[in-house]
């Protein structure tokens, strides 16, 4: 989430600003950009409540000891995925 949360810049903020700058509407279009960025926040941040709220119920439902393997499991998945994904862009080159 932090790559397209605000680590890089968002093209689409650039356009709108780009284009506010072609129409000589400055100010509106760091309005515009300023609405967009707190939406992205408000939707990152309620995505991130949601997904903590999601592992207290599996931890409640599945037991304490499941509770903390859910994090290493999906930690295990994402590196796993990365793995495959790199070397099948190995291969193909």
């Amino acid at each position: 989430m932090a790559l397209s949360g605000g680590l890089l810049p968002s093209p689409s903020a650039l356009v709108v600003l780009l284009g506010a700058v072609a129409l000589h509407r400055v100010a509106f279009g760091l309005v515009l950009v300023a609405a967009f960025s707190v939406g992205l926040a408000g939707a990152l941040t309620g995505i991130g409540v949601l997904v903590l709220k999601a592992r207290d119920v599996a931890a409640r439902r599945l037991g304490t000891r499941a509770g903390m393997l859910i994090p290493i499991g999906s930690a295990a998945l994402i590196v796993g995925v990365g793995v495959f994904l790199s070397a099948r862009a190995l291969a193909s080159l």
